[in-house]
């Protein structure tokens, strides 16, 4: 039997936009939702920790906050990502 798979609302993902969600504990901010059919959304790291960001060529560039790119939805699109656990607690499902 073959998992349901969620299907998301792409304008009620957009209220995520500078929404402030926990990602593995990190508190982080929404900046950017990148797709459409299996959403990821790219989150600023919200503490003081910054790295180095390499340029286009790979040498090291300026010191920026530390930026992830997650999944909304798990591995197998039935659930929402565990990492992230507000997600689970909005309503974002069309």
């Amino acid at each position: 039997m073959t998992p349901l798979m969620l299907h998301l609302d792409p304008d009620k993902l957009k209220t995520l936009l500078g929404r402030s969600l926990s990602y593995q504990g990190v508190p982080c901010q929404v900046i950017e939702i990148l797709g459409e059919e299996s959403p990821d959304l790219v989150l600023r790291d919200l503490r003081d920790h910054q790295v180095i960001q390499p340029n286009q060529y790979g040498d090291a560039g300026g010191w920026t906050p530390q930026m992830f790119t997650i999944r909304v939805l798990n591995v197998h699109g039935d659930r929402f990502n565990p990492d992230v656990p507000e997600l689970a607690a909005l309503d974002l499902l069309a």
